[in-house]
């Protein structure tokens, strides 16, 4: 809730911050989000007899208001809304709704100068299954620079918060409330332009934070779990598992510019998670979209 207060503050801010600058204006620019991914172990199992694969589509609407201030810097206004659906595990068909507000400065002038920034969101997320609804609450610092004609390069550290309700605890002594997570993470990332119309991404995460993991009964799972709560979505005898994990990420990305308007983009990443008690597991995430710019 916290949150919550410190965002409506600052969109107060911001919509007043034109009238404080006589040079700011105001850009909209939208986009339209259609994909589809695969994620190999979308429930965060570790034993092969636990792993559940599924696909899932999803559709998203942003709409952002940009206010260009002096001396190259910038603020602006997001909203968005979302929605997935998973083709088998159809508890976690999800919908959302948020807002997010960011401030740029560029350093220099010219295309080669360095950048950063600060945002702050908050989105309200419902699933079918709806003992995983909640809100999501971000803040992230970022920064990048085009190093040469063609290389562009970008850093990213992210505080999340995600809210759910507790849920009835399953062991004596351990807690029920296993949607609720804290975590932080950094993000590093290279772009190559090939063309004027193809640009390649190479990407890589660390996080380190809570992690749920819904698999049936071991007990070394349970000896090194935070929350433990029954999971319907995958099973009668599967249940949700928090712990403290640290993971490790890949990301490849291709992004195909047809037109101004039009974007094809696919990529594929490998994730790697180390959890308490060796509950160690991994993934590989698939995913191809189309974006449209209006």
């Amino acid at each position: 809730m916290w949150m919550l207060k410190k965002l409506g503050k600052a969109l107060i801010c911001v919509i007043l911050s034109p009238l404080a600058a006589p040079l700011a204006h105001a850009e909209w620019v939208g986009n339209v989000d259609l994909g589809i991914r695969h994620d190999s172990n979308i429930n965060n199992a570790q034993l092969g007899s636990d792993i559940a694969s599924d696909s899932v589509s999803s559709a998203d609407l942003l709409a952002t208001d940009f206010f260009a201030l002096e001396d190259g810097n910038s603020v602006s206004i997001t909203g968005q809304s979302k929605g997935e659906v998973f083709h088998h595990y159809t508890g976690l068909n999800n919908v959302a709704l948020g807002a997010a507000l960011g401030f740029r400065k560029k350093w220099a002038l010219g295309p080669y100068a360095p950048w950063s920034g600060l945002s702050l969101s908050s989105q309200r997320i419902n699933f079918t299954d709806a003992s995983r609804n909640g809100w999501r609450n971000q803040v992230a610092i970022s920064c990048g620079q085009r190093l040469f004609e063609r290389w562009d390069v970008g850093a990213e550290y992210m505080l999340e918060r995600r809210t759910a309700a507790p849920l009835a605890a399953d062991q004596p002594g351990i807690s029920g409330d296993v949607f609720s997570q804290t975590s932080r993470s950094m993000t590093l990332n290279a772009e190559y332009a090939w063309s004027e119309r193809l640009f390649l991404t190479l990407g890589s995460l660390w996080r380190r934070g809570d992690v749920v993991s819904s698999a049936r009964e071991t007990s070394k799972i349970i000896s090194s779990s935070q929350a433990i709560a029954a999971d319907q979505v995958f099973g009668p005898d599967f249940y949700a598992y928090k712990m403290r994990g640290t993971t490790y990420g890949l990301d490849v990305d291709m992004t195909i510019a047809f037109t101004s308007r039009n974007l094809l983009r696919a990529s594929i990443s490998r994730q790697v998670t180390h959890a308490g008690g060796d509950n160690d597991y991994a993934k590989t995430v698939a995913m191809l979209s189309w974006t449209y710019h209006f």
